[in-house]
């Protein structure tokens, strides 16, 4: 086999393997040894083909995909990314590919890819031209946790020539994708101009370039070991990072926590050192009231207090108003907040729902977000106002704005996340003309 004793035994420990499989000769070597694995030690296999649409011939593909683990006897997956765009196309298939994995993947299964040590040697110019540090610069780690999938690397230390001979040897049969000699790619570009001229000229180089990516890979992991005592620290049980003492540390070290608190975060696209400025100029020395926040990727950071979050980004919905037709059916809101259901018998879910009058006739339920004014609340005997309400119970503002809120007409009734029912909303002593609104967060 291909891959060496020590891989074999990790492989094995998982049991549950699913592989990312374009049928590839890197894709189909390491399918094809997995094979030989589970001759010798029970595991369970499932190979998926991504079918990105970007060639026509991608349909064969995904057949000739779906015969060879029907010959191998594997289960076989497939999935369309259809969407096509015409900036930074490579960032974006790979951000759909592990969302696809996400969908698939098993309970204990781990996923496996076969990128191998030419994909490493390129991943580290690509990370030069970024300007990573030394973070960047490790390279791609054999074992890896991406979007809460475990992620295993096989062929990490095996070169690209190794697997075309083992290839040949085994009378293998591949897809070969002419979109790999596409220069408008910067892999390709890197791959099949630059990276050839720099071997020609100095054979030495790539074995250079390993142990380079194996020098940042140790001083990444000295440096994590020494910062993490101070981090343990600082980083809460809802993940926030506690920020005051950060005043009395250096810009580098500073920055070095916030990046480290971000990955703790799992997001594994490190902010620039612009992106690092902002958050600490305008977010974190921020002493006004206009919730500054910076968009990094999917996620956004943002001050509460003397915290930092990093949060999901998603939409605001300050001016959203949602109609609810069928009261018979649940609610689904936006920004996966959930589905929002009604009650009439409440005995599962009495301390998570609200208890309130039935909509009249000639009275409509609207869903909104994110209001101001004075309401009379609960058994409060004095108009309260809502946003002081949230902020008593220290309520992130980026939190008030995702809480449904639910009207009868322009009558405001109820909040939904922490019980607050108005007057107009309050239940009557007929219980016939109540029910109870239970909102299910699982999405």
């Amino acid at each position: 086999m291909l891959i060496k004793k020590e891989i074999q035994l990790i492989l094995c420990k998982f049991k549950k393997i699913l592989i990312a499989y374009s049928g590839g000769i890197d894709s189909t070597v390491l399918l094809y040894n997995l094979v030989q694995l589970r001759k010798k030690y029970p595991i369970y296999l499932r190979a998926i083909y991504i079918n990105h649409n970007l060639n026509y011939q991608s349909n064969d593909w995904m057949k000739f995909c779906f015969l060879q683990c029907k010959k191998w006897n594997i289960s076989f997956l497939y999935e369309n990314i259809n969407i096509k765009i015409k900036s930074n196309i490579e960032q974006y298939y790979r951000e759909k590919r592990y969302q696809i994995f996400q969908n698939f993947i098993k309970k204990k299964e781990i996923l496996v890819t076969a990128h191998h040590l030419d994909d490493q040697y390129e991943t580290f110019f690509l990370s030069l031209k970024r300007g990573s540090g030394p973070k960047g610069l490790s390279g791609m780690s054999k074992i890896k946790i991406i979007n809460n999938i475990k992620l295993f690397r096989p062929l990490i230390n095996i070169n690209k020539k190794q697997i075309f001979y083992y290839a040949i040897k085994k009378k293998l049969k591949w897809i070969e994708d002419p979109s790999n000699k596409d220069i408008k790619y910067d892999r390709n570009f890197l791959r099949n101009i630059i990276l050839p001229k720099i071997t020609n000229r100095w054979p030495f180089f790539k074995n250079s370039v390993i142990k380079s990516i194996k020098n940042c890979q140790e001083q990444e992991d000295l440096l994590t070991d020494l910062i993490n005592p101070v981090l343990i620290k600082l980083i809460q049980k809802d993940n926030s990072l506690f920020i005051k003492p950060l005043y009395n540390y250096s810009i580098i070290k500073r920055n070095f926590i916030i990046r480290k608190w971000i990955e703790y975060n799992k997001y594994y696209s490190m902010p620039s050192r612009k992106a690092l400025f902002i958050i600490w100029n305008e977010i974190v020395c921020c002493k006004n009231n206009n919730n500054s926040q910076i968009k990094i990727g999917k996620y956004s950071i943002r001050k509460y207090k003397n915290y930092l979050f990093c949060i999901k980004y998603f939409p605001c919905l300050k001016n959203k108003i949602l109609l609810w037709k069928n009261l018979k059916i649940p609610f689904l809101l936006p920004n996966k907040l959930g589905k929002l259901i009604i009650l009439y018998f409440n005995i599962n879910y009495k301390k998570q729902s609200i208890y309130i009058r039935k909509p009249k006739y000639n009275e409509i339920i609207y869903i909104k977000f994110n209001i101001t004014g004075k309401y009379y609340f609960n058994n409060f005997k004095n108009k309260k106002n809502i946003n002081n309400i949230w902020k008593n119970l220290s309520i992130p503002k980026w939190k008030r704005e995702q809480i449904p809120l639910l009207f009868y007409n322009n009558k405001f009734i109820a909040e939904l996340e922490n019980k607050l029912i108005t007057q107009e909303g309050k239940a009557t002593f007929s219980k016939k003309d109540n029910f109870f609104i239970f909102w299910d967060k699982i999405y």
